[in-house]
């Protein structure tokens, strides 16, 4: 039996070969798909990753603008001077076209009374109130984003400044002037003198000229010191240097303690609701007054409000017209039960005075209201507890209409001690408003220091008379101005200018300041009248020359005087024009430092306010 074997012919190499690079090619063409289809998924990923990062980043854009949006609201509600639950309440969700935004806002813990330690009123103190703003902006994918932002609202006592002005503030002494206490004012700041040492931070949320407003009259003795206490000469201000050149300058000079808004300093808001006039915080009292002006009208916050009838001042018998003031022209309210004088203790406080003496500036005569301080000292000393006044507020009525009330004003004299406080356990103090002009006879609060403040349309100072207290005496007018020095009602008269005598104030000022209307240098100005500056805010009649007005306090000015209006330098005085109803004194100015601490300030102290910003992050 023959056997066979099962054999497959065997292909020629060439044949073999061949198949292989088919299946080399197909595995190419399987693998080189699997790499277009893996580019192109990426490439679709990343397209799709891309407009969510772009439509991710839009929305955090969005975000933070609403939050911004609601920092301003915030801004906004500072504008009297405070944050609180009804302005947090208040603030609307922010709106941006193609978002759903959400926002919540919360004060973060209680406020607290701090130093501030960053920012361009670093050194000064506030009540700070921490806040967080958190606000989600989605949009119609469903991207969103949330940021968080968090501000300080910052409420600053307005007494603790050396000099606040809410206008243009122009500092130009011709006699040497020295001033402690930091400087502000929310509108231009001008410096031209051959005297004027500052020795603190001046700030301001616009420009600084080293110019007069009025004329171009640029002199060089403005010095300001730096951080080792150095008076160094200004040299430069905001017309000769771009802003970044000026904060550079600045710190290079004086330590950076002369800011503007190169340096990011914003204005700060004054203690009044928004489109209220400044002048309303020294107003009376009206029933329409909303609850906003009540919490910040020095009217409503008086515990002792009295109301003057200035048809006193048309009794023709001086005898009579003092006699009736307090039983049928004056009426008196007080808060808390606290007591009022009796009539015999009122005729001994408050006393009228008609025509008193010739006021130069003004070409008038003025009618007072002559405050008697000691007296009023005595008698709320003899029951402090039932009688001491923090915030006495002097309204008048049925003023004007004669020329026996062409200038109401009211007077303050005898006023060196002033009234102890109820408890011995507090410091006290008392704050004098009107919204009248004031005079000051003499020294205030020197013997014994108190918080004191002095509000009103325009504040004068008279210097200490030859006779204290200026009383008729028996005999004759030498009695009561038997020196030739001081002054004297009876002898201030046709611009006699008796020399005065030296005198000492420690109290807040806030009253109206006479304007210089227009920058000379700005089109269409032409020749101002000067305003007469900062030296010239307490006003002065006689002739100080050589003799020195000591003040301690903070001069603060929010608005234009509008009872005194006669100009610096008033020309209609003939032959007494350019200042010359008085001479200017030695100004030995300087803060009270006292005002430094919350429990030193004058009683219903106004508070300015701004919000910063102090951190900012976003949610993921």
């Amino acid at each position: 039996m023959t056997s066979r074997q099962n054999t497959q012919p065997r292909l020629p190499p060439h044949r073999q070969r061949r198949g292989f690079a088919l299946e080399v090619v197909l595995l190419m063409l399987v693998m080189f798909s699997i790499i277009v289809l893996a580019g192109l998924s990426a490439v679709t990923t990343i397209a799709r990753t891309s407009n969510a990062d772009y439509r991710g980043a839009r929305a955090s854009y969005a975000a933070e603008g609403g939050a911004d949006d609601i920092m301003s609201q915030l801004d906004a509600a500072m504008q009297d001077g405070i944050i609180n639950g009804d302005d947090i309440a208040s603030i609307t969700k922010p709106e941006i076209t193609g978002y759903r935004m959400t926002q919540t806002t919360k004060t973060t813990g209680i406020p607290e009374s701090r130093t501030i330690t960053a920012g361009p009123f670093a050194g000064l103190y506030s009540l700070n109130q921490p806040i967080d703003i958190t606000v989600t902006a989605r949009d119609t994918s469903g991207n969103k984003a949330t940021a968080v932002l968090s501000v300080n609202a910052q409420t600053i006592p307005l007494f603790q400044f050396g000099v606040f002005y809410e206008d243009d503030l122009e500092i130009l002494p011709g006699a040497p002037m020295t001033f402690s206490g930091w400087v502000h004012t929310n509108g231009n700041l001008y410096l031209s003198s051959n005297s004027a040492t500052f020795q603190s931070n001046l700030t301001t949320p616009d420009s600084v000229f080293w110019n007069r407003k009025d004329t171009n009259n640029r002199l060089n003795g403005v010095r300001i010191n730096n951080a080792a206490g150095t008076a160094v000469l200004l040299d430069f201000d905001s017309r000769s240097l771009s802003q970044p050149a000026f904060k550079t300058r600045s710190e290079v000079r004086f330590s950076g303690r002369l800011m503007s808004a190169a340096h990011g300093v914003r204005p700060l808001k004054l203690p009044l609701p928004a489109n209220v006039p400044a002048m309303t915080l020294v107003e009376p009292r009206s029933a329409g007054d909303s609850p906003m002006v009540q919490d910040v009208k020095m009217a409503w916050k008086s515990d002792w409000y009295i109301t003057i009838n200035a048809a006193v001042f048309d009794v023709v018998d001086t005898n009579t017209m003092k006699s009736q003031l307090c039983t049928n022209f004056m009426v008196h309210e007080r808060t808390g039960g606290l007591q009022v004088p009796d009539a015999a203790a009122c005729a001994r406080i408050f006393k009228p005075r008609r025509n008193a003496f010739y006021e130069g500036r003004e070409d008038l005569r003025p009618d007072l209201l002559d405050v008697h301080m000691d007296s009023l000292r005595i008698w709320s000393d003899a029951a402090n507890a039932t009688r001491a006044p923090r915030i006495i507020y002097l309204n008048f009525t049925n003023v004007g209409g004669n020329t026996n009330k062409d200038l109401v004003a009211v007077r303050l004299r005898q006023g060196a001690q002033l009234p102890r406080p109820s408890v011995s356990t507090d410091t006290g103090g008392l704050s004098m408003v009107t919204e009248r002009p004031l005079y000051i006879l003499g020294d205030y609060n020197t013997t014994i220091w108190r918080p004191a403040a002095i509000m009103g349309d325009a504040i004068t100072f008279l210097s200490n008379p030859p006779n204290p207290a200026m009383r008729q005496t028996p005999g004759t007018l030498a009695t009561r101005c038997s020196a030739a020095v001081g002054w004297c009602d009876t002898l201030q008269t046709n611009f006699q200018q008796r020399t005065a005598r030296p005198t000492t104030v420690k109290a807040a000022l806030l009253a109206g300041h006479s304007a210089t209307p227009c920058d000379y240098a700005r089109a269409g100005c032409g020749v101002p009248a000067y305003g007469g500056g900062l030296e010239n805010f307490p006003r002065f009649l006689e002739n100080w020359g050589g003799v020195t007005f000591t003040y301690t306090g903070s001069l603060v000015s929010l608005y234009q005087s509008r009872f005194l209006f006669g100009l610096w330098g008033n020309v209609t005085n003939v032959g007494f024009a350019n200042g010359g109803y008085y001479s200017a004194p030695t100004r030995q100015w300087s803060f009270d430092v006292n005002f430094r601490f919350p429990e030193r300030l004058p009683p219903g102290t106004p508070s300015v306010g701004t919000v910063l910003q102090t951190a900012f992050r976003p949610l993921y």
